[in-house]
């Protein structure tokens, strides 16, 4: 039997790598009282659903008492060895005084250790002179990670009730046309949002998506805008290039009404949500360099989803990718940000990404417009990304 000495820490994906990318029979952690109680359930649960290793214990260790640790280590790796199984030292994430232990009772009675640089996915089999090595003892496995994956490691679980079809199905059955509509987005840059913001005020379309209403009302409400769309002409361009791009059809604009139909109700709920053009536009960017990546993800704290949803601790991130071990968490801002806006999207990208991704996540504040010198040493500090979108 192939057996896993492990430190169980705060970061879950150090506590299930060696499992992930070998055969391992049974694991044995050792931890803190706290960490056992708070990750004990979900790292078992883990372990058995996706690396095929049905047996772990758990063994809490003091923090400050190296003989007692030392001690207590001895005893469980002399009852693996009664049983003749090979045992491997992990010591990927561990903590000082149980990696001080690791090492010195590796040396005691010669067994291997290693190490995962969880970023590369990449193990590293520290050189001790003992003969057996976790690769020659250990069968390797094939390990697919995936959002869902990577958030149930972590507690958590992605409701996908809550996820709308533009940013899911939608999405991908309308690609082509969500990369016309993010160009015409940028040439209308200035315009996009208040346009966006016009259409749900005054142009409701009826059950075939088809819009009809008086020009004297329509241009009624463009001079009488306070946003940036007050020339009735900036709103026949926008109108026009959709025309062109397929978007809409069988425009007409003319002294008595302005008429026109919606290609399907995706690009309806698209244009009608200005904001959602960025972060669509961003997943399919992120798509190119990730295995996998969706917008409007919907995360749910404790990984148990209750009715009514309003009762539920619940966040929802713009854009969420994964590459390897690696997530990315991306918070799209289309439009100027104020000075709260800008910080209370840096700090809740921080909280959903500390959450959900932990230290290997990467965290991006994608926005149209810069924002100030300030909140850019700010993001710095808090590890986060600045990406300005444009084309």
């Amino acid at each position: 039997m192939i057996v896993n000495f492990e430190f169980l820490g705060n970061e879950p994906i150090e506590n299930v790598i060696t499992c992930m990318n070998f055969q391992i029979d049974k694991v044995v952690y050792f931890g803190y009282q706290d960490v056992i109680e708070k990750y004990r359930g979900m790292t078992g649960s883990f372990l058995k659903k996706y690396c095929g290793t049905d047996r772990a214990e758990f063994y809490a260790v003091p923090e400050d008492d190296l003989q007692a640790v030392l001690q207590q280590m001895r005893v469980s790796i002399e009852a693996e060895q009664k049983q003749q199984n090979r045992i491997f030292f992990d010591i990927t994430g561990g903590e000082s005084l149980i990696l001080v232990a690791f090492g010195m009772l590796a040396a005691e009675y010669r067994l291997p250790m290693h190490v995962f640089d969880v970023k590369e996915n990449h193990l590293i089999e520290l050189e001790d002179g003992t003969e057996a090595s976790l690769v020659s003892c250990a069968a390797p496995r094939t390990f697919h990670m995936d959002l869902d994956k990577y958030i149930e490691m972590r507690g958590g679980r992605i409701n996908y009730d809550l996820q709308k079809d533009m940013k899911s199905r939608g999405a991908e059955v309308n690609a082509e046309d969500i990369r016309k509509l993010w160009d015409i987005s940028e040439k209308y840059e200035e315009w996009w949002n208040a346009f966006s913001e016009f259409l749900r005020r005054y142009f409701t379309p009826d059950e075939n998506l088809v819009v009809r209403r008086k020009a004297g009302t329509v241009l009624k409400g463009v001079c009488e805008s306070t946003s940036s769309l007050n020339d009735p002409d900036a709103l026949r361009q926008i109108l026009e290039d959709l025309e062109r791009a397929g978007i809409l059809s069988d425009l007409i604009i003319s002294t008595e009404y302005y008429e026109f139909r919606i290609k399907n109700e995706t690009m309806k709920d698209i244009l009608w949500d200005g904001g959602s053009i960025l972060e669509l536009h961003v997943m399919q960017e992120e798509k190119k360099v990730s295995a996998d990546c969706r917008a409007g993800v919907h995360l749910d704290w404790d990984g148990e989803i209750r009715w009514p949803f309003e009762t539920d601790v619940m966040n929802e991130i713009d854009v969420l990718s994964i590459r390897g071990n690696v997530p990315t968490f991306i918070s799209c801002k289309s439009g100027r940000l104020s000075q709260m806006q800008t910080l209370r999207a840096l700090y809740e990208l921080h909280a959903v990404a500390d959450r959900f991704g932990g230290k290997y996540a990467r965290k991006v504040l994608a926005v149209r417009c810069e924002i100030g010198r300030t909140y850019k040493v700010r993001a710095e500090e808090m590890g986060i990304e600045l990406r300005v979108i444009s084309n």
